[in-house]
């Protein structure tokens, strides 16, 4: 069944049962430069409205227009990641992506801080052996479209073990292109420009190594 709702009441009611420690956006994926168009309890990453997508958005994206889903979920949906926000506080993260004519054009998040309860359980962690679990952090937030794309090129580098791209040898600046690409780096406006630049080849070569 399929009803039509006004997002800004959505949005309120969601900010309304479950708190203020809750972040929830509206994403209008037309523009991800400026994709936040509604947002309640924002002092929580620090984002307004017209902030921009998220690196995991545009990498949901890109995944969704190649016709492939997030770990083999069918589901429009992920639940429950881990994101990190711009002062540093660990975040709960969930997404629905919402389509329109078979084509994703918003998206619903809620962002949950529970920083609250995790101090409860760290002093009851106090009186028990150490046991510590790493946390993936899968997605952070950012004021600008600027800092989203500096990100997406950094952990590339960083999982690729690269330093100066300027001299990487032909392939491995393949390599790099091809690894940018499946984060979505080339959905944002002038980022085929930057990284031409920044590994020092032309514009059209970059997209002979897309092809």
């Amino acid at each position: 069944m399929k009803i039509e709702i006004d997002f800004s009441v959505l949005i309120k009611f969601i900010a309304g049962v479950i708190g203020s420690h809750c972040e929830i956006v509206i994403h209008d994926l037309s523009d991800v430069s400026k994709s936040i168009v509604a947002i309640e309890n924002g002092h929580i990453t620090g984002r307004q409205i017209g902030s921009p997508a998220t690196d995991l958005a545009l990498k949901q994206i890109k995944s969704i227009e190649q016709g492939n889903t997030e770990q083999g979920n069918k589901e429009p949906f992920l639940l429950n990641y881990r994101g990190r926000a711009g002062n540093g506080a660990e975040l709960r993260s969930s997404t629905l992506m919402i389509f329109k004519n078979n084509k994703p054009e918003y998206m619903l998040c809620l962002n949950i801080d529970d920083s609250n309860v995790k101090s409860a359980i760290d002093m009851l962690k106090a009186s028990i052996p150490d046991h510590e679990v790493a946390e993936a952090r899968d997605e952070n937030f950012y004021n600008s479209i600027e800092d989203v794309s500096n990100s997406i090129i950094e952990q590339a580098q960083n999982e690729l073990n690269l330093t100066v791209l300027s001299r990487l040898s032909l392939p491995e600046k393949n390599v790099f292109v091809k690894t940018v690409e499946k984060s979505g780096l080339f959905t944002i406006k002038g980022n085929v420009q930057k990284v031409s630049k920044m590994l020092d080849i032309s514009e059209q070569t970059l997209y002979r190594y897309l092809k």
